[in-house]
C-alpha cells in the first residue's frame, strides 16, 4: 500500500470515527424530550456557535503544533473577504435546508442533501473552470445516486407528507439554494488551498489555517444573528441547560467530536481536494444511517442494500482505476 493511499485511509477512518460518534450524539441531543424541561433542545445557532468555539480552539492548537510561519490572525486579515464569504455560505446552507422542511417532506430533504457532490462538481466546472477527470465525475454521480437510492429505499418508495406539501416550489428553491451554497463553500475552500501553491511560499495556507479562521467567522455570524434576530433562542437554551444539566455532556461531546473530525476534514481538503473530501463525508452519512439502523434497531429495506452496493462499488472502481494508472506510470 502506497503512502498516499495509507494517508487517505487514515483521513477517512478519522472522519468516519469522529462523525459517527458525532451523529450518534446529535440524534438524542436534538430529538430527546429532556425530563425536567419536557422539551427538545432546539437551538441550532447556539449549538453551531458552541461547536465553532471548540473547533476554533482546536484549530489554533493544531496550528501551534504544526508551527506554521504564517500567523493565524495575519491569515485572517489577508484573506478576510474570502473567509467571510465561505463562512457565510457555510452558515446559511444548513438553516436554509432545515427551513425547507416546512414545505417538503424529510425524504425529499435527505435525497437533496445526499447529492452534495453534484453542486460541488458544478461549481468547480462552471464557476472556477477547474479541470475534473471523467473518472471523478462518474464516481461523483455514482456516489450521489447510491446514497439517494439508500435514502429513498428507506421509505419503501413512499413519501411522508406530514411535514407539508412535498411538491411546494418554496421548499425546492430553499433546497437548491442550500445545495448551491454547499457547492460554493467546498469548491471555494478547495480553490483557496490550491491557489496557495502558486503564491508566496513564505505564507503557506494550510487546512489548520482554514479550520481556525472559518470557525472564528462562524462564531461571529451566529452570535450576530442570535443577538440581532433571535434572543429568544438564547433564553430558551439557557433555561433548558439550567433545568437539564445532562444536555451539557451531549453538547460538549458533540462539539469535541466535530472539532476532531474537522482536523481530518481540513487535512483531507488540503491534501486531496474537495471532491475526495465530499465523497468521504457523503459516504460517512450513509454509514451513519446504517449505524443508526443497527443501534436503534431500525429495519433495512432491500433497496437500501442496492444503494450501499452502488456507493461502495463506485468507490472501489475508482480505487482500482487509480492503482492501475499508478502501475502503468511506474512501468513507463
Amino acid at each position: 500500500m502506497s503512502r498516499g493511499v495509507l494517508t487517505l485511509l487514515v483521513c477517512a477512518v478519522g472522519i468516519y470515527s469522529s462523525f459517527l460518534t458525532w451523529a450518534l450524539v446529535q440524534e438524542p441531543l436534538t430529538t430527546k424530550f429532556w425530563p425536567n424541561s419536557q422539551h427538545q433542545f432546539q437551538a441550532p445557532n447556539v449549538v453551531a456557535a458552541i461547536q465553532a468555539v471548540v473547533a476554533m480552539s482546536v484549530g489554533l492548537a493544531y496550528l501551534n503544533w504544526k508551527k506554521c510561519g504564517y500567523r493565524p490572525l495575519r491569515f485572517v486579515t489577508d484573506h478576510s473577504k474570502s473567509l467571510a464569504m465561505i463562512s457565510l455560505s457555510q452558515s446559511c446552507s444548513g438553516p436554509l435546508a432545515t427551513y425547507s422542511l416546512q414545505y417538503v417532506d424529510y425524504l425529499t430533504y435527505m435525497l437533496a442533501k445526499s447529492c452534495k457532490m453534484i453542486p460541488v462538481l458544478l461549481v468547480h466546472l462552471i464557476l472556477y473552470r477547474t479541470s475534473i477527470s471523467k473518472e471523478k465525475r462518474l464516481v461523483a454521480v455514482l456516489v450521489s445516486l447510491g446514497v439517494a437510492v439508500f435514502s429513498f429505499g428507506g421509505s419503501g418508495g413512499k413519501q411522508n407528507t406530514t411535514a407539508g406539501d412535498p411538491f411546494s416550489i418554496h421548499g425546492y428553491i430553499l433546497l437548491l439554494l442550500s445545495l448551491f451554497l454547499d457547492g460554493i463553500t467546498n469548491a471555494s475552500q478547495d480553490k483557496m488551498l490550491k491557489a496557495n501553491s502558486n503564491k508566496d511560499i513564505s505564507k503557506p495556507i494550510t487546512g489548520a489555517h482554514m479550520m481556525f479562521a472559518l470557525n472564528m467567522f462562524i462564531v461571529v455570524w451566529n452570535i450576530g444573528y442570535l443577538f440581532t434576530f433571535d434572543k429568544l433562542q438564547i433564553d430558551g437554551a439557557k433555561l433548558m441547560l439550567s433545568l437539564d444539566g445532562e444536555i451539557w455532556k451531549y453538547l460538549l461531546t458533540y462539539a469535541v467530536c466535530g472539532a476532531v473530525g474537522q482536523c481530518f476534514i481540513f487535512f483531507t481538503l488540503e491534501q486531496y481536494g474537495s471532491l475526495v473530501l465530499i465523497m468521504i463525508t457523503v459516504t460517512r452519512k450513509l454509514i451513519s444511517m446504517v449505524l443508526s439502523i443497527f443501534v436503534f434497531r431500525k429495519n433495512v429495506m432491500p433497496m437500501q442494500w442496492i444503494g450501499i452496493v452502488i456507493v461502495f462499488g463506485g468507490i472501489t472502481w475508482e480505487a482500482i482505476s487509480k492503482r492501475r494508472q499508478a502501475a502503468r506510470i511506474k512501468k513507463d
